[in-house]
């Protein structure tokens, strides 16, 4: 049900219950009323009627035969005159006699009259109620309404005390036909007062219910019709909405404000979302055309050296973002030495991409030129060092490989200490030696190590990305890991699967948490031909 018809039940229960309350209380007040009046009365007519009967009258009577009959008679009649011209049914004393009550003067209707049925002197009053009686035993005046022989009555017992201590009860009849009649004109007012009511409360409420309603029907309707154009505005409607709050000043009207003016400011939030939207997209455009110019820059064919079975060499970089700052790069320095580095900048993003860039193109331009990777790394950092606003820096590990011999080559600076893999399975790592890391001072020197690849063993470089790689519960993949992983991945010879079984393994650690860092991995298979 909507708004309207709720109100409308509602009003309508709430009118129902005060119209029937109304003529209930107007019954009741008219009726306690009338039957006040009617009670007022019986009592005049017991006193009226005590004045009628001689004084020693009921003193004189001790039986049947106590009374002469012409002196009853002319005591009825007179009863009976005041009876029929005050409107009273009968009027009537008794008096108890042992258990009995007896009718000791009485009127008589016109009827009984006509008819000659009159009730006789001492008749036995055999259908006395019960408050008649108590009358008698207490000396208190009751009013009573009864069925008997005679009919239904509205009755009043008063009883009197005689100087010889005996008590009569003089009483009075009002015909309860007349009384209904009246209370059911009573009633019948009341409930056409209550209609009245009723139906003059329904028709305001209807008036007022619909003047708070239809608004807000139109409101709900104005909103529904704005979500189906995707809130694009109607001319119409805004002004229908503005007219709303102008013509009112109760919480309708403002509320028609308030949403005229949510509805202007969300077409300019929709207006500048898509202006952000098209801004964001463009930005998302020239990142992935950054990506895809960063990834150019690397060395993306595998197997590089297809001619050669001497070496097989793989590599892998992801990005926590579209653009990162771990690098890669390897190439051939003359025919027998192979140039390989691995870095990592401080920070991601496209600030860390640019100078990643910086870092590779200068890694390049120094490893033909410089007697030894110390050098170059010299070289590299003394570039960077002074072209370096940002004030970043970037870790790296380079190394030569000459081919003829196994012998490798090596400076470190700053960066992880790469694994060796080992040609029956052992996994070992190369032992760290002390390095700055490179752009952060100008003229550090940088130290030249070698060791020696037998046939047959593989080196893995990598970036942080892989070691401080976390799980849901905040655990680093490390080191210990990393061993692990590539004890299991020597299964395979070839270099892609010894990266790919360590990526993996890393993937399957971290599970659904998102990638923090940039991940890279090299690795560099030494295979030379067996000594023929």
């Amino acid at each position: 049900m909507g708004l309207k018809p709720q109100l409308l039940a509602l009003l309508f229960m709430l009118n129902l219950v005060a119209a029937a309350a109304y003529s209930s209380v107007i019954y009741n007040t008219n009726r306690t009323e009338f039957m006040a009046g009617v009670d007022a009365r019986l009592l005049a007519a017991t006193h009226a009627a005590q004045e009628i009967i001689p004084d020693r009258y009921h003193e004189a009577i001790t039986g049947p035969q106590s009374i002469p009959k012409a002196e009853f008679d002319a005591l009825q009649a007179r009863l009976s005159r005041f009876a029929n011209r005050s409107g009273f049914v009968y009027v009537y004393t008794y008096m108890k006699l042992g258990n009995q009550i007896r009718t000791v003067a009485t009127s008589a209707t016109d009827q009984e009259i006509a008819a000659g049925r009159q009730t006789p002197f001492f008749a036995l009053y055999d259908t006395a109620p019960r408050k008649l009686f108590e009358s008698f035993a207490d000396g208190r005046t009751r009013f009573d309404e009864y069925n008997d022989s005679f009919g239904r009555f509205r009755s009043i017992y008063r009883p009197v005390r005689m100087a010889d201590g005996r008590v009569y009860v003089v009483g009075a009849d009002v015909d309860l036909a007349h009384l209904a009649k009246r209370q059911a004109e009573v009633l019948t007012k009341a409930i056409l007062i209550g209609v009245g009511m009723f139906t003059l409360s329904m028709a305001l409420g209807w008036l007022l219910v619909a003047r708070i309603v239809d608004p807000l029907v139109r409101l709900t309707s104005f909103t529904k019709n704005m979500e189906r154009r995707s809130f694009q505005p109607d001319v119409s409607e805004m002004a229908a909405m503005r007219k709303i709050s102008g013509s009112r000043g109760d919480e309708v009207g403002r509320l028609a404000e308030a949403m005229a003016a949510m509805i202007a400011r969300l077409q300019r939030y929709l207006v500048e979302v898509e202006a952000a939207t098209a801004a964001r997209e463009r930005v998302e455009g020239e990142l992935s055309a950054a990506r895809d110019i960063q990834i150019g820059m690397l060395p993306r064919k595998f197997p590089p050296f297809p001619e050669r079975t001497d070496l097989d060499v793989f590599a892998m970089l992801e990005s926590a973002k579209q653009v990162g700052g771990d690098l890669y790069d390897y190439f051939m320095i003359d025919e027998n030495r192979l140039f390989f580095v691995v870095g990592d900048v401080s920070g991601k993003g496209v600030p860390a991409a640019l100078f990643m860039a910086m870092t590779a193109i200068r890694f390049k331009a120094h490893a033909f030129s410089a007697a030894s990777t110390g050098e170059i790394m010299e070289l590299v950092n003394t570039s960077l060092s002074r072209e370096n606003p940002a004030e970043m820096f970037v870790t790296a590990f380079a190394a030569i490989l000459d081919l003829r011999d196994g012998t490798v080559e090596y400076t470190d600076g700053g960066h992880e200490a790469p694994f060796l893999i080992r040609a029956d399975g052992r996994v070992d790592r190369l032992a760290k030696h002390q390095g700055m890391a490179l752009g952060v001072f100008e003229d550090v020197p940088y130290k030249t190590d070698r060791f020696t690849l037998a046939p047959g063993d593989a080196i893995v470089l990598f970036t942080d990305g892989v070691s401080e790689a976390t799980d849901k519960d905040d655990q680093l993949f490390s080191v210990e890991r990393i061993g692990d992983a590539l004890a299991q991945a020597r299964a395979s010879s070839s270099a892609r699967l010894i990266a790919d079984g360590l990526a993996e393994s890393v993937r399957g650690f971290v599970g659904t948490v998102p990638q923090s860092d940039d991940i890279a991995i090299l690795v560099v298979c030494y295979e030379p031909a067996p000594a023929g």
